[in-house]
């Protein structure tokens, strides 16, 4: 299935053909978690990947719907 990608951070320098704005189309298998995209795009869990779905968070275990446009977001760290 087909779905939009946004990268957000310095998740968006790893694809140049995922533009700021527009992000890029991906195919990922039916049934996919957000924890599945993340691993398709070689995001680990220890660089603090956040995806956001309709203006909230998902959990890495939920699963993403055919046509989603989804933002991944990297964490901020700091002090």
């Amino acid at each position: 299935m087909k779905v939009r990608v946004k990268l957000y951070g310095t998740f968006g320098r790893r694809f140049p053909q995922a533009r700021a704005t527009a992000g890029m189309e991906m195919e990922i298998p039916s049934g996919a978690s957000a924890q599945d995209l993340l691993a398709r795009l070689e995001i680990r869990e220890d660089q603090g990947g956040v995806v956001i779905l309709n203006n909230r968070i998902l959990r890495m275990a939920d699963e993403i719907p055919p046509g989603a446009e989804v933002g991944i977001f990297q964490s901020l760290y700091g002090g």
